[in-house]
């Protein structure tokens, strides 16, 4: 076991209690909280790999702190001070007790959230104190490439924003999109909440204030919309236009990759941030911010 580590296990009685306090976010939908269409991309900076995620703190609007998590699977984070750190590759390096998998990492209140490599574990790691917490997932597929979302390697998404942290993940045996509402400071499940919704169908998804918008194969738009906190669908669809659908963008990194053969970007990250309110993305090694606007 490694030093600082606790590993928490679900006590019903302690859930019920929890759920009953938390009750009142599970009663009101507000049409701002709805996503009307998102904006023209910004180019941030473009990374040797493929596949990643860079992530801000979620929790706080003024930290410009980036990490980021280079490839599918790794055992190390760079820190960046800034954008201008980013993009004069100044970083210092945070090596993590276990090493991750997929590209669905969050970081929230200075703790890094990920799976651990071959196991259905979500690991919380606090970068100030390197104190370690986790969380199994029951009945989620974590091996044999049954992903989350084919195009990002991902078995687990993880997501954030003011009702909790989320974790999105492939159920078994049914194959269905499954979203589990978790507690920050007990790091427990408060719970697990099935969209029915076919992960054959699905290309990649972000949470936005209690909503799961799920894109359709070819990440051209959304497709499916579901409130968490209502257990209901909306009626809801909206372009995404991502660079990575666009036949420019795909000439251009095909370009850029020397490829001479049918090339199809891959959409590794997508992620909503609000404190920002803007969709982050890594697109085949292009990281990107996409503004999102709400109904007003």
């Amino acid at each position: 076991m490694i030093l600082g580590e606790t590993c928490t296990i679900p006590n019903d009685d302690t859930l019920m209690g929890k759920a009953k306090g938390r009750a009142h976010l599970y009663q009101h939908r507000k049409p701002e909280c709805i996503i009307k269409s998102i904006g023209s991309p910004n180019e941030i900076i473009q990374l040797k790999q493929s596949y990643g995620a860079w992530m801000m703190d979620l929790s706080n609007r003024s930290d410009e702190t980036i990490w980021i998590a280079e490839h599918f699977t790794g055992h190390i984070v760079k820190e960046y001070k800034d954008l201008a750190a980013l993009r004069n590759n100044s970083y210092n390096i945070t090596e993590l007790p276990w090493s991750y998998y997929g590209c669905g990492h969050a970081v929230y209140d200075n703790a890094l959230y990920y799976q651990r490599v071959g196991r259905n574990i979500i690991v919380k790691y606090d970068f100030a104190t390197g104190l370690v917490k986790t969380l199994s997932i029951e009945n989620a597929w974590y091996y044999e490439r049954m992903y989350l979302f084919n195009t990002s390697k991902s078995y687990f998404s993880v997501a954030a924003d003011e009702n909790g942290i989320w974790v999105m993940y492939l159920s078994r045996p049914d194959e269905h999109i499954v979203v589990a509402l978790v507690d920050q400071n007990t790091f427990s499940v408060l719970r697990h909440i099935n969209t029915t919704y076919p992960q054959s169908k699905a290309g990649n998804a972000f949470i936005a204030c209690g909503v799961l918008y799920i894109t359709d194969k070819n990440q051209i738009h959304v497709a499916f919309a579901f409130d968490l906190l209502r257990e209901k669908q909306l009626d809801t669809s909206f372009a995404l236009k991502l660079s990575s659908s666009n036949a420019s963008f795909a000439l251009k990194v095909s370009t850029l990759k020397q490829n001479t053969t049918t090339f199809l970007p891959v959409l590794a990250m997508l992620s909503y941030n609000q404190a920002d309110k803007q969709l982050y993305t890594w697109e085949h090694g292009f990281l990107m911010q996409y503004p999102v606007h709400f109904i007003s």
